[in-house]
């Protein structure tokens, strides 16, 4: 695991959605929730954000046979988490399936959820 200087000097990953002009420049959920929570704007709320966007991958995941990826997902729900850990199993979720039209739905959330706060959602 990195250092606290590792974390503040890494390079936010960036995906897109070849084709959709609106998702373009889309942060990995764990750098965007880091960019909201440094933002400072009381108006935001990651931790309900990824409320919502959780069991959309989980739904996403079960109906593409991805079963073990859904569990992971659900096991969010049970405990206390913070936004940033939350954030980071959505990432690596998303990042270790392999079908890349399922990968390519679940950026589509990641783009939606972002897209919406940008525009004062």
């Amino acid at each position: 695991m990195g250092t606290a200087q590792d974390s503040n000097t890494k390079k936010a990953r960036v995906s897109n959605i070849p084709g959709d002009p609106l998702c373009q420049n889309i942060l990995a959920l764990s750098d965007w929730v880091k960019a909201q929570e440094e933002s400072g704007d009381e108006n935001l709320c990651p931790p309900c954000d990824l409320a919502t966007i959780a069991p959309w991958y989980r739904d996403l995941l079960r109906k593409k046979g991805y079963s073990e990826l859904a569990a992971k997902v659900e096991a969010l729900a049970e405990g206390e988490h913070d936004a940033i850990e939350v954030a980071l199993v959505l990432d690596e979720v998303r990042d270790s399936v392999e079908d890349e039209e399922t990968k390519k739905e679940l950026l589509l959330y990641d783009c939606m959820m972002q897209k919406y706060e940008e525009e004062g959602g």
